[in-house]
């Protein structure tokens, strides 16, 4: 990677290389402003054909009467090109082209993802960085990934995960990364980057969330063992199912009836309890 020239050669081999550091700006407002300015020709293209389509309906020229009925006179007139019902409607089919496409786009644009913070971060340092990117941009453009914002990245994140999952997701990466570093050989020696497969995090994500899960229902026996109040119960079952509840939430993918029908199970396991020890 090293060989490459400074500056944009040499990101374009790292992004190229390494598909998840494949950040751009998403020109999300430029977009939008483009679609507005679109959107504000169509419309007087559109008053223009509705007003030249009644003057062709009202004049007392027989062929121009005939204009809304008959399109070989409608293509073939020859009075007014510039200001007559085909011209602007040959205008209208060019922009309408243009605004779909438009239209398009910017709905693809909105179904990529945000960068990883991760890799965000990475990209950061090692465009400051002397022994990688050096500085490797100096004109207008060279803040793009300091400012965070308007960002999308390429590469799908192919990360199956719930918002636990990927809360956790940088801070495992960076701790897996301090137990392995001994002993894991860098991906790329020149620029001392390393690569993990996601798998991982996944799975120590899964099994910390696993064990949440399932504390949850043991800590709330044991609370209201220690509890002889009724209200008090009463209410900590209350608290008990809504933590279980959010905690479903957080670190599984369940659908909400699937969530509904845990809490509820849940609850009526902690009512049977208080019942058979109130006895």
């Amino acid at each position: 990677m090293d060989s490459s020239p400074e500056g944009y050669p040499q990101l374009a081999t790292l992004q190229g290389t390494y598909p998840q550091l494949g950040i751009y700006r998403r020109f999300a407002t430029l977009n939008a402003r483009n679609l507005l300015y679109l959107q504000a020709e169509l419309v007087d293209l559109e008053t223009s054909l509705h007003d030249y389509t009644r003057e062709d309906c009202e004049s007392e020229d027989p062929e121009k009467r005939l204009h809304s009925k008959n399109w070989y006179y409608l293509s073939r007139s020859k009075n007014g090109v510039l200001d007559s019902q085909w011209y602007t409607m040959i205008s209208v089919r060019e922009k309408l082209k243009e605004y779909n496409e438009c239209l398009f786009q910017q709905r693809q644009l909105s179904t990529f993802d945000q960068p990883e913070p991760g890799n965000l971060d990475f990209m950061n340092a090692w465009l400051t960085d002397p022994r990688h990117g050096n500085c490797a941009l100096e004109g207008v453009d060279r803040n793009v990934w300091e400012a965070g914002k308007d960002l999308l990245v390429v590469k799908p994140d192919t990360l199956v995960a719930d918002s636990f999952t990927r809360v956790l997701r940088r801070p495992l990466t960076a701790l897996y990364h301090k137990l392995r570093v001994s002993r894991h050989r860098a991906a790329d020696e020149e620029s001392n980057i390393y690569v993990y497969d996601e798998k991982s995090v996944v799975r120590a994500a899964d099994m910390i969330g696993t064990a949440i899960s399932s504390l949850m229902p043991i800590l709330s026996v044991v609370v209201l063992y220690c509890i002889r109040d009724m209200l008090t119960r009463l209410g900590m079952i209350a608290v008990f199912t809504v933590l279980f509840s959010v905690a479903l939430m957080a670190t599984t993918k369940a659908k909400r009836i699937e969530i509904f029908a845990a809490t509820a199970a849940f609850a009526s396991v902690q009512v049977v309890f208080v019942g058979s020890t109130s006895v």
